[in-house]
């Protein structure tokens, strides 16, 4: 008897670690149509459906909708969790997601705090816009996020506390324990730690986070990467002009590099892997970059070959195995083959 529970246990068992999984690999991704926001799995069905105004991206398991005039946040159910109250809203990032009340119709001009996956307040809205910052950099990455107050950023932690008091006129978000930060002072850029110490004196006069070890500065016009020493560890073919359209953020290996007019990929070395011969370029992801041939987005592989030719109007990386792609008819969905999931004008 006791044999035959070990099998029905060892089965549940079996059966849980399954389910889990495949819950784990489910992606959602948002759509929009003329009906309503909702979202597709990776086969392009429409799992949940087009009921909000508006739907952002899921992380952590959940995702900020729109529902009428305020955001709350969904399951990948679509069960709403977290009730619409809020007048605009970030994804999650290290179990926290930025949330703004007393905002404007269009999510404007009110204040921000953050909440935990309860909906329950852990930080309290008491910090404005951050101005001249991508989506990116709005939430919680190595245990700090992004403030501001009077025109000023510095970081919070995941209670609440300031840990770098409000000091610079601009900031990235940490990486690799690190963060590029402008001083203001001369409009200089440095790199501080966790706790706002200078670890790379503000010498540069433009600084991106650190990815595979590396960061991109521009130094007097010179354009290259440095080490976490602050040594230049990287001075690839010299080029002139502004270092931030020149070179990009090593991932997966591979940086975008400016030479003359085109633009190729290095790795780690400095060395051209692929050669210039593209109009503009995006950073690797899942094996793929975004590359332009005149007007059109395509994709290329890390051996320099297109895949996906390009034609698209605009282009985001794949993730989960789909890219969002924008053409003259509308906003769609490609597979890794650059077949539509979801035909723009859906």
């Amino acid at each position: 008897m006791k044999s035959n529970y070990i099998v029905v246990i060892v089965a549940a068992v079996n059966v849980m670690t399954f389910t889990l999984a495949v819950r784990a690999q489910r992606m959602l991704f948002p759509v929009d149509t003329k009906i309503g926001s909702g979202y597709i799995d990776q086969s392009g069905q429409v799992v949940i459906p087009l009921t909000f105004e508006a739907a952002g991206q899921f992380h952590e398991g959940l995702a900020p909708v729109k529902v009428g005039s305020k955001w709350g946040f969904i399951d990948e159910t679509g069960q709403i969790v977290i009730q619409p109250r809020f007048s605009n809203a970030r994804s999650f990032s290290e179990g926290l997601a930025r949330v703004q009340v007393n905002g404007d119709s269009y999510g404007l001009n009110g204040m921000w705090g953050f909440i935990d996956h309860h909906g329950n307040v852990v930080i309290e809205p008491s910090y404005g816009e951050l101005t001249g910052v991508d989506l990116l950099s709005e939430g919680f990455h190595d245990g700090r996020a992004l403030i501001e107050r009077d025109y000023k950023k510095g970081f919070i932690d995941t209670t609440g506390r300031i840990v770098i008091k409000p000091q610079f006129k601009y900031a990235y978000h940490f990486t690799e324990g690190l963060a590029s930060v402008c001083s203001g002072r001369n409009n200089k850029w440095g790199f501080i730690d966790r706790s706002g110490q200078w670890v790379t004196k503000a010498q540069y006069d433009w600084a991106c986070p650190f990815s595979d070890g590396l960061a991109p500065v521009d130094i007097g016009g010179v354009c290259g990467y440095i080490n976490k020493d602050g040594k230049m560890a990287l001075r690839p073919v010299k080029n002139v002009g502004d270092c931030s359209v020149i070179h990009g953020h090593f991932s997966e290996g591979l940086s975008r590099w400016k030479v003359g007019e085109k633009y190729g990929f290095i790795d780690t070395n400095g060395t051209i892997v692929i050669g210039p011969e593209f109009d503009l370029a995006e950073d690797f992801a899942n094996g793929l970059a975004r590359i332009a041939i005149g007007s059109g987005w395509g994709f290329v592989n890390r051996t320099g070959t297109i895949v996906i030719p390009p034609q698209f109007v605009a282009a985001r990386n794949f993730d989960g195995g789909l890219a969002r792609v924008v053409t003259e008819t509308g906003v769609g969905y490609i597979d890794m083959t650059g077949k539509y999931v979801w035909k723009p004008g859906n």
